[in-house]
């Protein structure tokens, strides 16, 4: 409890740490990923809610966990929402996308962790 309590109130800092015009290019980078089909989702979660999965993957690397690991967590918090097979896909395709530009952009000594899968 107060791990993850401690990684939130770290990932509150870094967050409102970060400028405007970060944050923005952070959401640029990631829009111009995306398809579609993933826009639309980005568009239902939004931007901040994206950053934040970018910063919780930083976060869990730092404190030790491997991407498998995040991932897996990522994974599992969608499937209790209980969507149909296609759309879970594609939200475990958008929030993958998500987490590789969150770790470039926000802890980027970290991404030859993404690139172990």
């Amino acid at each position: 409890m107060l791990k993850t309590s401690l990684a939130c109130l770290s990932t509150s800092l870094v967050l409102c740490s970060l400028t405007p015009a970060y944050a923005q290019e952070f959401d640029g980078i990631l829009q111009g990923l995306l398809t579609p089909d993933e826009l639309q989702i980005h568009q239902r979660v939004g931007s901040q809610q994206a950053e934040q999965l970018g910063q919780n993957a930083c976060n869990a690397l730092a404190a030790g966990s491997s991407v498998q690991d995040f991932a897996t967590e990522v994974a599992e918090s969608l499937a209790q929402e209980n969507l149909p097979q296609s759309q879970l896909e594609a939200r475990a395709l958008y929030s993958s996308k998500v987490i590789a530009v969150g770790v470039a952009m926000f802890c980027p000594d970290r991404f030859s962790q993404l690139q172990s899968l």
